[in-house]
């Protein structure tokens, strides 16, 4: 049973992560935190998609936020737990993709494109 739940968590986790707007979102604010206006401005989004998808980290558990005046700041909740599993999420891609493009040139070299 455990392990059906930690699949889940990394299966949910991992899919939060996927969507790529969620993903630059993450990435902006592995800088610092910010306002919903810095990050419209830097990610060319408008208001409400920005709010909509700080919302679904925020229920997360995956930002904080931190009022602001009549704003609000966002921050990575864990900074150090997300880079690291954002940062292991790309050496695997990395990797992966060094390994696909592999496998097409001996898939290719065999005749079997």
């Amino acid at each position: 049973m455990k392990a059906i739940r930690k699949l889940e968590q990394v299966t949910s986790t991992a899919a939060l992560i996927s969507v790529p707007l969620r993903y630059e979102i993450l990435e902006r604010l592995r800088a610092g935190p910010m306002i919903v206006g810095d990050l419209v401005e830097a990610l060319g989004e408008n208001q409400a998609t920005i709010s909509k998808q700080i919302a679904i980290l925020r229920e997360a558990g995956l930002l904080a936020c931190r009022p602001d005046g009549r704003c609000r700041e966002y921050r990575l909740a864990s900074p150090d737990l997300l880079g690291a599993a954002i940062d292991a999420l790309h050496a695997l891609g990395a990797d992966a993709v060094v390994k696909a493009a592999e496998c097409r040139a001996r898939r290719a070299a065999r005749g079997q494109v």
